[in-house]
């Protein structure tokens, strides 16, 4: 009896054991998923991205031209101002009676020079008699170019004095934003030497930028009727663009740097530029019609350059070389490699190999940061 459950146990062991050894159901692997873009045609602007600095087109420091009491300022400091627009004055009492003293030598001067000359007419009428000598006739002549000259150097002071009263209104030379003002109202202030206000032109203005010596022969030749167009954007505002023009190349290139210097011309009626305001700035050269482009993250750089991942349309991947033309921080420019309606991978690029089979889903571009503007509505 004993055996006999022995064995039974052991052959149910037996059993056991080789339904263990029978093969186990095969598991399912689950694609990945990945993200795609299509690749899209459009015209793309051929550009130089660069950074600028916003430069006014008119900086005048206005001096006191006389020396007097300044007595007040016409306009508010930082107030917008237009050329001939009242800025300050001086105390124009003492420059007025300098020109009343002034009238007075001239009219002085000229009774002299009308005695002079009745003088000289009756010396000459009694020299024709031979009633006075040549001597007596001499010296009227002389006494009537110095009262000439007494009349020419009256006037010349009179007019002195009437300009030195001029400077006592002290008016913009230009239209622009005024400055602080360097000198309260109330003290005296010295020709040539105080300073009163500083005024500088903001529309139009400049952003000066350099480039690299080696895009200097592709800037030229584009530059053939003497205009380009530039967009530049202020930091912190990137969705705001200003157009302008670019209007100057400097003469040469520097040698030290390696650079080459440019300006452009923008118009600022809104005063978005401003003076010393550090830009970005992209000179469109020409627009690429129908450029294939696709986003920037979905070019990865291996040994052998750049390259994409293509969805096919099993939703297997191919790594495709491919030859790259512009490149912005949002998209790039593929000349080879890529047509469009292509999906391209977006994201997970470095667990793919080509094969590889992914679950697909369209990748959408994220919502542009909303500006301080809108965040304010």
């Amino acid at each position: 009896m004993i055996c006999w459950e022995t064995r039974t146990i052991a052959a149910a062991l037996t059993i056991m054991g080789l339904a263990g050894c029978g093969p186990k159901p095969s598991a399912t692997v689950p694609t990945p998923p990945a993200t795609y873009a299509v690749a899209e045609q459009q015209n793309v602007p051929l550009t130089i991205n660069t950074f600028g600095n916003c430069v006014t087109v008119a900086d005048v420091t206005l001096q006191a031209q006389v020396t007097g009491t300044l007595t007040r300022f016409a306009v508010q400091q930082g107030a917008l101002v237009k050329e001939g627009d009242l800025i300050a004055e001086i105390d124009p009492a003492p420059f007025k009676a300098a020109v009343q003293e002034a009238q007075g030598s001239l009219d002085s001067a000229q009774a002299q020079l009308a005695n002079a000359d009745v003088t000289l007419q009756r010396q000459q009428q009694l020299y024709k008699t031979k009633t006075i000598d040549l001597a007596d006739l001499q010296s009227a002549e002389a006494n009537q170019l110095q009262a000439q000259g007494s009349v020419l150097t009256a006037q010349g002071q009179l007019a002195n004095a009437q300009i030195n009263l001029g400077y006592c209104t002290i008016k913009s030379p230009i239209t622009g934003k005024a400055g602080i003002y360097m000198v309260d109202a109330g003290n005296l202030v010295t020709a040539s030497q105080t300073q009163l206000i500083n005024i500088q032109t903001i529309d139009p203005i400049y952003v000066d930028f350099t480039v690299s010596e080696n895009d200097f022969n592709t800037i030229r030749k584009y530059f053939t009727n003497g205009e380009l167009p530039i967009e530049v954007t202020i930091p912190g505002a990137p969705d705001k663009v200003i157009p302008g023009k670019l209007t100057f190349i400097n003469n040469s290139v520097a040698s030290d740097t390696g650079t080459l210097s440019l300006r452009g011309t923008f118009a600022n009626p809104d005063a978005l530029l401003w003076p010393g305001l550090f830009v970005n700035v992209s000179l469109i050269l020409t627009t690429v019609e129908q450029a294939v482009t696709i986003p920037s993250m979905c070019v990865m750089v291996g040994q052998t350059g750049p390259y994409v991942f293509k969805v096919n349309a099993d939703d297997t991947v191919t790594l495709q070389s491919v030859t790259l033309g512009q490149r912005r921080s949002d998209f790039a420019v593929v000349t080879k490699g890529v047509s469009a309606g292509d999906r391209i991978i977006t994201a997970g690029q470095l667990g793919l190999v080509t094969g590889k089979k992914v679950t697909p889903t369209l990748w959408q571009a994220p919502a542009p940061l909303p500006t301080r503007q809108d965040s304010a509505k």
